[in-house]
């Protein structure tokens, strides 16, 4: 009870020094999809939006499919050479587990602590990730989430980690990632999130391949429940299960309130980057922007500025 208590104490001072840790709190109070996409649509009405929005028909075919399942493959959106020159900068980069981080940081997957499953790269290294910004602001990825959003979307983080396949299963017993292994998801940070991942090696089965469950963003759930297992008679899930394998480049765009997960790595390490957007400024980013922008840049300053000034 009394540590309920001094969590709750620690949210409310939260909420009441940062107006956007408030926002955060309150809307996961509301997990109905389709009151979250009222109160979206109310937010976005006030937020900005793109002058004489243009969308291809190719753009207006992945719209279709992103809107219905939850999630849309993005063809020819990495290349090879850009793939390569991304790992070869974060190569020599130092990671760390934030679920330990007394264990310091270290290189990934050499040196990686036998406890560690995920192991992330520091905000300050990704910002200079070659492409990753390109990619991030890249004219079919904001056209899509701003069709969906009603409104301009906000870069609120960005991620690179490796999920890992040589850790220890006694070290992580408790872990909910490996005790739930048939449970699947939805991410609850803002009213509206869609999120853009893209693997930086190679992905199969046995590597922790991302995985979905399609149409679900739709589904209304128990009362204050956002996870469901796999085994629940009570919804289409095995029969919509995607498990989504791969070359190193496969990028795709995906709801987060999609039922998903990543399944257990086996026998191969999974490098991905993770870039999410939002309606509004999620406090789970850059306190203050971490680079001015870049020289020339056509970068949008509504949606870019919480990691660039």
């Amino acid at each position: 009870m009394e540590n309920n208590i001094n969590r709750y104490i620690r949210l409310i001072k939260q909420g009441l020094t940062d107006y956007k840790w408030a926002l955060y709190y309150f809307q996961l109070l509301i997990l109905n999809p389709k009151y979250r996409r009222l109160i979206a649509n109310l937010f976005s009405y006030f937020l900005p939006k793109t002058q004489n929005l243009k969308i291809d028909i190719e753009t207006k075919k992945n719209i279709k499919i992103f809107q219905e399942d939850g999630l849309v493959v993005l063809d020819n959106f990495v290349t090879k050479t850009q793939v390569e020159e991304m790992k070869s900068y974060l190569s020599p980069k130092l990671c760390f587990d934030r679920h330990r981080p007394e264990n310091g940081r270290f290189n990934v997957p050499r040196f990686a602590h036998k406890s560690c499953i995920h192991a992330y790269y520091t905000p300050e290294d990704i910002i200079d990730t070659p492409h990753l910004l390109d990619l991030a602001n890249e004219t079919r990825v904001l056209s899509i989430i701003e069709d969906r959003f009603g409104a301009k979307p906000t870069i609120s983080l960005m991620q690179i980690w490796w999920l890992l396949s040589g850790f220890e299963i006694e070290a992580n017993l408790n872990d909910r990632y490996l005790t739930h292994p048939g449970e699947f998801h939805r991410d609850v940070d803002d009213w509206s999130e869609i999120k853009l991942f893209i693997y930086l090696t190679d992905v199969d089965e046995n590597s922790g391949c991302h995985a979905f469950i399609k149409k679900s963003h739709t589904w209304l759930l128990s009362p204050k429940t956002r996870d469901l297992d796999i085994s629940n008679p009570d919804f289409p899930i095995v029969n919509n299960l995607i498990k989504i394998t791969g070359e190193a480049g496969l990028a795709w765009l995906e709801n987060s309130y999609v039922l998903h997960r990543s399944f257990v790595p086996k026998n191969k390490d999974r490098l991905i980057v993770a870039i999410t957007y939002t309606l509004s400024a999620l406090p789970l980013g850059p306190k203050i922007p971490l680079r001015s922008y870049p020289e020339n840049s056509q970068f949008d300053t509504y949606i870019n500025r919480i990691y660039l000034n």
